[in-house]
């Protein structure tokens, strides 16, 4: 260095971290003589790295961890790849059997979303209301008309509540709930033996829908779509039972006009 270079702020740390012959670690001592401002800046650094060390000084003298070991990271980002590769691969494989495989697996299709919040509503109710003696229901199955007339009306749909009789169910009543940006009709059923089980039927767009099956808490639940209403059939009964049950129910109800 000579008295026109120009001292840059990489000289400055090579000073500091004395990685600079002694001639020009003389020339940086002279340099900063007259320049106070770099010199306060060079007594900053050098109090920052004072401190650092205090705090982390001896974790440089610790042998580095196994797993810090540049061949280890390599070996691991390679594995990494080559899952990833691997879970693009299987991705790929399902989107080409979906595309021919969908009609075939149309009844074991996972849910979407919004069925499934039906489904925890449907749940929901089911427990709340069945363990009820005196209040299961607010209007009675005897008064069947005027069910089918209330629960039209608030659904905005035609209703047509199904007839489980055949299957060994009679209908207990109906009550009208609030669901997910709508109202839902809450129909309960019971046998011989005292098992109840519930439908849950509220106002809903789109395509009918294959049966799903879904098991939580000691209930079981069927939901399905047909034409402009979801539903959901929720009791502690045997599988098949509660299938019998809503196909019984696809059946019989008729959605579709406005009441």
């Amino acid at each position: 260095m000579n008295d026109k270079t120009i001292i840059t702020e990489a000289d400055l740390n090579a000073y500091v971290d004395g990685e600079l012959p002694p001639a020009e670690q003389a020339e940086i001592e002279a340099y900063l003589a007259d320049h106070p401002a770099d010199r306060e800046r060079v007594a900053a650094w050098r109090d920052q790295e004072a401190t650092l060390r205090a705090l982390y000084g001896h974790v440089a003298e610790e042998t580095a961890p196994a797993r810090l070991s540049p061949h280890r990271i390599a070996m691991e980002r390679r594995r990494n790849f080559s899952r990833a590769a691997m879970a693009i691969a299987a991705s790929l494989v399902l989107v080409l059997l979906g595309g021919t495989g969908g009609w075939i697996g149309r009844g074991l299709v996972t849910p979407d979303a919004s069925q499934m919040t039906l489904v925890s509503e449907a749940e929901a109710a089911h427990a709340l209301y069945t363990p009820e003696v005196l209040h299961p229901v607010e209007v009675n199955g005897e008064d069947g008309a005027h069910l089918t007339k209330w629960l039209s009306k608030r659904l905005d749909r035609s209703l047509s509540i199904p007839d489980l009789s055949s299957e060994g169910f009679s209908l207990v009543g109906g009550r009208l709930l609030p669901a997910a940006g709508s109202a839902a009709a809450l129909l309960m059923y019971e046998n011989r033996d005292g098992a109840r089980v519930t439908l849950y039927v509220v106002p809903k767009s789109g395509q009918e829908t294959a049966m799903h099956f879904s098991t939580g808490d000691g209930l079981t639940a069927v939901s399905w779509q047909a034409e402009t209403l979801g539903c959901v059939l929720v009791g502690n009964l045997p599988r098949e039972t509660l299938l019998k049950l809503a196909k019984t129910s696809y059946g019989s109800l008729d959605s579709g006009s406005n009441a």
